[in-house]
């Protein structure tokens, strides 16, 4: 089976989607990906592979996707939002964080 989510584009022109939407970060997300060494796809990847881990009731279009690596659990948080500058349906990433594995 072919993953839904996929890079697009060639250069500096690539694109993440998931979903059929692409994948863009928030600042305060770009932080967070970079102070751990992520990348879009591995958000991507997270989005596909990973379980759902709501902490809690989330609003509609709203998702909360945790995956196992390397001993910890590394968790992403998306919103289905309007680009501001494209005017298209994207995934906002909100939040990315790592946290101690659960047993």
């Amino acid at each position: 089976m072919s993953p839904t989510y996929v890079m697009v584009g060639d250069g500096m022109d690539m694109e993440t989607k998931w979903q059929g939407l692409a994948i863009v970060p928030t600042r305060s997300a770009m932080n967070e990906l970079y102070k751990y060494g992520m990348t879009l796809g591995d958000v991507g990847y997270i989005l596909e592979e990973g379980y759902d881990c709501n902490s809690g009731r989330r609003k509609k279009d709203v998702y909360e996707k945790c995956i196992c690596w390397g001993g910890k659990t590394v968790k992403v948080v998306v919103v289905r939002t309007q680009g501001i500058f494209s005017g298209r349906d994207e995934w906002a990433i909100v939040h990315a964080g790592i946290f101690a594995g659960r047993k």
